[in-house]
């Protein structure tokens, strides 16, 4: 019977890894690569498999992770690009502000026109209404 131990090397971890693949690429079962493992790094074969099953767990967690990292990854023409386009925006915006400044300075213009305007209809007005009364 294997002896019992508490702490997983990382030697040994490699060999229970690397036997299992062989023993699964030339079809044979897990179970079989287990209980050739455990009789090389001293475990039960339930050891065996409950650590390949841990190992195994967190080696495509990690995976996943670097492939999530892959899918975002930023390269110089990408920061350039970026750049570019930013640089164009800044340039667009400040256009955009002068030209909202003018129309704002148009607009004020129209406003104090409009005003005079009808300051010159309500004389007139005033005017036609003193008209009609004086010719009555």
């Amino acid at each position: 019977m294997n002896a019992q131990k508490t702490k997983w090397s990382q030697e040994d971890e490699n060999t229970l890894i690397e036997l299992v693949e062989k023993y699964v690429k030339k079809g044979k079962s897990k179970q079989e690569a287990f209980e050739m493992v455990a009789n090389i790094v001293n475990r039960t074969k339930a050891a065996c498999a409950s650590r390949y099953r841990i190992l195994t767990k967190s080696q495509h967690f990690e995976e996943k992770e670097i492939n999530k990292v892959a899918q975002f990854e930023i390269n110089l023409d990408t920061i350039i690009q970026y750049l570019i386009n930013f640089d164009h925006m800044s340039e667009q915006n400040i256009k955009l502000k002068e030209n909202i400044y003018k129309l704002k300075i148009k607009n004020a213009e129209l406003n104090e026109r409009l005003t005079n305007l009808k300051n010159t209809i309500q004389q007139k007005q005033k005017v036609l209404k003193n008209l009609a009364i004086d010719s009555l």
